[in-house]
């Protein structure tokens, strides 16, 4: 059993914390009070935990291995404006390209202690910056009304799995679901038109995913050519087909046939019947019968599947917003998903987590139409009551 920590060592990174997310909510909902409130909402989580509740029980082997590179990277003098110079140190600590999250345990050490608590605070700012991004994101495709504007960006902000896994664990899934998101920005971006921005955001983006999780970036072209397929027919989707395979292959070749051999033999390692594989993705873990290490995931797991009916809906809604950027956000869900559902490692829920941004949105528009799917039925029932009512008062 680890001691939890003191209040002055978790009020820097809590002050952090507190003040983006006072900041952003109050750019969003352009109210001091409610800003106050969603930041104190969201820091109040980290501080109970970290102040009261942490003795170890929900970290694991690859959290700690973060955290002590992390710290000698940081006792080394590495810092974001000297990687070059310390790059076998870096490719060391990440044993191979993937050290981008030592990196951020390194920052996050150098600003405030060696303590579990420190990458887990940057963790809680960059969950901010997905609930901002999502939410801009959301209202400009006409996904969320604008009258809903607050609403959705309180909903992001304290997403139960997000929430969850932000706060309490040290782990780069996190980040992996910002970059998602600036991913998924970045295409808007293009739809639109801001095709230099779009560039810009998402060479930053993928750049970052090459040293932090390699396969995303592949998949997104990959869902960006079938989304682009099967709307071949509309304007300007050929150029998206073009520009999805150019960059499929461009990405193959900069990893070369031997990690594309590594992938494969890795997936076929742990191939699974991809019906109970997707059914195992989405549903797990079942609420209240997680295992004591994930027992944190009980209340975000029962909400979870409650929201179910909610996130068909959310889907059938999505699909009939009929855009080029729902087309994709549904050949997205359904690239990442079916890889999950086919290869046994991914399918716990951690890996869940980058497609948060995916869940949220079908959650969030699936809820949006639920009065409209009731009052439909209402209207559907009345009307055939009427018909008989009317035939019953004849004579």
């Amino acid at each position: 059993m680890l001691p939890s920590f003191e209040l002055s060592q978790l009020a820097l990174p809590a002050a952090l914390i507190f003040s983006v997310a006072g900041l952003a909510a109050w750019r969003v909902t352009g109210s001091v009070l409610i800003a106050l409130a969603l930041a104190s909402a969201k820091t109040a989580p980290f501080l109970i935990y970290f102040g009261l509740v942490f003795d170890g029980t929900y970290t694991y082997l690859d959290d700690w291995t973060y955290l002590e590179r992390g710290a000698a990277l940081d006792a080394a003098g590495v810092t974001p404006f000297n990687l070059l110079q310390h790059l076998p140190l870096l490719l060391a600590a990440g044993e191979g390209n993937h050290f981008l999250y030592y990196l951020v345990n390194a920052i996050a050490v150098g600003l405030f202690g060696d303590g579990y608590y420190a990458p887990v605070a940057l963790n809680v700012v960059a969950s901010v910056g997905v609930a901002w991004v999502a939410t801009r994101l959301l209202v400009r495709e006409g996904l969320c009304p604008p009258r809903w504007t607050s609403a959705l960006f309180a909903f992001a902000l304290l997403h139960p799995d997000i929430l969850a896994w932000s706060t309490v664990l040290n782990g780069k899934d996190t980040l992996v679901l910002l970059m998602h998101v600036l991913l998924l920005t970045a295409l808007s971006w293009q739809l639109r038109g801001r095709r230099l921005a779009a560039l810009a955001l998402a060479g930053a983006a993928t750049a970052a995913l090459l040293f932090l999780r390699f396969y995303v970036p592949l998949l997104f072209a990959l869902a960006l050519a079938l989304s682009a397929a099967t709307q071949i027919h509309q304007r300007g989707r050929l150029r998206m087909l073009l520009l999805g395979t150019a960059l499929m292959g461009g990405l193959a070749a900069y990893f070369g046939p031997a990690v594309g051999e590594q992938a494969l033999d890795a997936v076929r390692s742990d191939l699974v019947n991809p019906l109970t594989g997707f059914v195992r993705f989405v549903l797990t873990p079942i609420p209240l019968n997680t295992d004591d290490n994930y027992a944190f995931l009980d209340v975000p797991a029962t909400l979870h599947w409650l929201l179910l009916p909610a996130v068909v809906l959310g889907v059938w809604r999505v699909w009939h917003h009929g855009t080029a950027f729902t087309r994709f956000l549904l050949a997205y869900t359904a690239v990442f998903t079916a890889l999950y559902a086919i290869y046994g490692e991914l399918q716990g829920p951690r890996h869940r987590l980058q497609l948060d941004f995916a869940w949220l949105t079908f959650q969030f528009v699936g809820m949006l139409g639920l009065p409209r799917l009731v009052d439909a039925w209402r209207h559907r029932r009345a009307a055939r009551e009427r018909p008989a009512s009317s035939t019953a008062q004849q004579p």
